[in-house]
């Protein structure tokens, strides 16, 4: 993926790599019995993942969110942040955008501002602000 991105000229300092979470074999066992299959899955398997997407990240230089060591910080239990013990839940998706959108703030917060802030549009004819003199 970081190939591919680099071969369209996106640079490094761009990307955020996020590592999967941590599963929760209990919860994931389950929802594979109710398929008719056993557990395909393992959490240190997918650690192994978490530890291969972070040296990547390292490698070319990108940012990365360790989904996989956050959430199980401490030792939380974290199976209340997937709904089916693999996929993230409501308070997962909570989770990760707590913590990613930081990163993104600091990548965007050098951009200039292209537009204009939406209070200083003007609403009667917002063509004016937008593509006029400025000073609206």
């Amino acid at each position: 993926m970081v190939r591919y991105l680099r071969s369209v000229d996106v640079p490094e300092g761009r990307l955020i790599l996020i590592t999967p979470p941590p599963l929760c074999e209990a919860a994931w066992a389950q929802e594979c019995l109710q398929q008719g299959c056993k557990l395909n899955r393992l959490n240190s398997v997918v650690g192994e993942y978490a530890r291969a997407c972070l040296q990547v990240a390292q490698d070319c230089g990108a940012d990365a969110l360790d989904l996989w060591s956050l959430m199980q910080k401490d030792g939380q239990d974290f199976s209340s942040y997937l709904s089916d013990g693999l996929h993230l839940s409501p308070k997962g998706n909570e989770f990760v955008f707590s913590h990613l959108w930081p990163l993104i703030e600091k990548k965007v917060s050098s951009l200039p501002f292209l537009l204009p802030y939406w209070r200083d549009i003007a609403e009667a004819r917002p063509e004016l602000s937008l593509l006029g003199d400025g000073d609206h």
